[in-house]
């Protein structure tokens, strides 16, 4: 987000905030010091309901005095002591007018900016608060590209999905046996993420995470049983059903855009397969070499496995 760009250099800097609406979402920005003057919770992660509604919770958005909706809220730290609140907005068509009525708690002279898209719409503080703008709407080019890029780097960097993914590779006994189990990943982690994108069903990601984990820890404890070609195919799609809802949480956390919502779905997950697929691209052949060799199923595999399910292991007692 354009938002971690602006804030990078003052985040952590009393004094100041930062408000970025930009594709049916709004973040805030405030140094931390700032957030324990509104919220009394040292844990971000407890504090994640009352930040909501002490900054986004306490402004105002409207479109022509009818109120915009806020989705569910996240709350991360970004650059030193700053904290930055997000949640998905849906607004009706029109200006919006927003009001940041919890500046009136803050420091005399505190400042709040204002960034729509990738353009500064005003400077508020607790004497002015308020500013009416027209939100910035993305063509379905500058929709599909962004996605794309987020699917791409969200595989790329998710090494939860790329360890769960090796575990499964790993034992695999031909290269139609590989593929088969990376379809029945892709088609069903397909399934949830539409489902959970669209409202159709959802889970927590206080659950999803950790299942996530489990699942990884698995898979590296089965590769010790070497399932057959049938039943790991089958253990694949339900685990990655789990997966999907994880990447979904993503797709929450950044808020789809209300006007290209099948472009955005569609190009994230589009995003998340060319992904998967290069870095099967590279996996597959030096795998199905060293399967040739003598020590790869008596000794590589068992250690690798082990790594696989330690890794697993620390994320779950990580995200309990």
């Amino acid at each position: 987000m354009n938002l971690l760009v602006v804030s990078a250099a003052w985040a952590h800097r009393p004094g100041l905030s930062y408000a970025q609406f930009d594709d049916g979402q709004v973040a805030i920005t405030l140094a931390r010091p700032e957030l324990a003057s509104l919220v009394p919770v040292d844990d971000l992660d407890a504090a994640r309901l009352v930040a909501r509604d002490a900054t986004l919770g306490a402004a105002s958005f409207t479109v022509n005095g009818a109120p915009c909706t806020l989705g569910e809220a996240t709350i991360k730290e970004v650059e030193e002591d700053g904290v930055r609140i997000s949640a998905p907005l849906t607004c009706p068509v029109g200006p919006i007018h927003y009001e940041a009525s919890f500046l009136a708690n803050l420091a005399p002279g505190h400042r709040h900016y204002v960034q729509v898209g990738d353009e500064p719409a005003a400077v508020l503080d607790a004497s002015s608060p308020s500013v009416t703008f027209t939100p910035h709407v993305a063509s379905t080019g500058e929709v599909a590209g962004r996605f794309v890029g987020l699917g791409l780097e969200h595989i790329w960097t998710g090494y939860d999905h790329l360890a769960f993914l090796f575990g499964l590779l790993l034992v695999a006994r031909s290269l139609r046996e590989m593929l088969m189990v990376v379809t029945g990943f892709t088609v069903a982690h397909s399934i949830t993420l539409s489902a959970a994108a669209l409202g159709l069903f959802t889970l927590s990601p206080r659950l999803v995470e950790p299942m996530i984990a489990a699942s990884i820890v698995y898979v590296g404890v089965e590769n010790f049983w070497r399932p057959a070609g049938w039943r790991r195919v089958g253990v694949t799609f339900f685990l990655g059903l789990v997966h999907g809802f994880g990447f979904a949480g993503l797709l929450a956390e950044l808020g789809l855009p209300r006007h290209a919502l099948a472009v955005a779905l569609l190009s994230f997950n589009g995003g998340v397969e060319i992904g998967q697929a290069t870095i099967v691209a590279v996996l597959l052949p030096i795998l199905l070499a060293l399967r040739r060799t003598s020590w790869w199923d008596r000794r590589a595999v068992p250690v690798l496995s082990v790594g696989v399910a330690l890794a697993g292991l620390a994320w779950l007692v990580e995200r309990i």
